[in-house]
């Protein structure tokens, strides 16, 4: 992660410093990429890099962690804008998230596609990262309407999500090296399978009562 000097920098420096990182991943692999390349790009000096970050690595790191939070920050608006349901609101986020993917970074993923891989499965496993998951989990069974009704508690959201995140991530994967949009069809169907599962279990709750 960025040392704290990186934090006090006007936002408009950090995003140019951010896009210097993306921009120099899409055209050298991460084993390639030089501090000096980095530098230059953002118009900084080698000496002001290592008052931002500890190496190459924590550089590229940040730049992993901010596309973590964009994507979580895209999720909760699109379920805020589809009148707080969990499943609308991760099915239209999905495709405002591929699209970035396809426009923004693809051949930054594609060039480093093991070293992004890597990186996200650390971050998302760090202890900081439980505790942003474990208040995920409360903002949603507070806000949503599943999670008032049907997945109110932290063990039946955590494995809804769990199947969801990993429908996503494997055709996020998938659409982004093949290009494919036939894959959208895919996810639409098990989307729906999971809806469908929800649906029932719900509906099986309420005739027991």
């Amino acid at each position: 992660m960025a040392l704290d000097f990186f934090y006090t920098l006007k936002e408009k420096k950090k995003t140019r410093i951010l896009d210097a990182i993306e921009k120099c991943m899409q055209t050298s692999e991460y084993e390639k990429l030089s501090i000096n390349d980095i530098a230059e790009e953002a118009d900084i000096s080698r000496g002001s890099f290592y008052n931002y970050f500890i190496d190459k690595n924590d550089a590229v790191e940040t730049l992993v962690r901010e596309k973590i939070s964009y994507i979580s920050d895209v999720f909760k608006s699109s379920i805020i804008n589809n009148n707080y349901s969990l499943f609308d609101g991760i099915y239209f986020g999905y495709f405002q998230i591929k699209d970035t993917l396809q426009k923004n970074i693809f051949m930054t993923i594609i060039n480093n596609l093991k070293f992004f891989i890597d990186t996200g499965i650390k971050i998302a496993y760090s202890k900081e990262y439980e505790g942003k998951f474990a208040k995920n989990i409360e903002w949603l069974i507070e806000n949503t309407v599943e999670g008032k009704e049907i997945l109110n508690t932290r063990e039946k959201m955590e494995s809804v999500l769990d199947i969801i995140v990993s429908l996503i991530t494997n055709l996020l994967l998938k659409i982004i090296i093949s290009n494919n949009s036939d894959y959208n069809d895919t996810f639409n169907f098990k989307f729906n399978i999971i809806k469908a599962g929800i649906y029932n279990l719900k509906e099986s709750q309420k005739s027991e009562h």
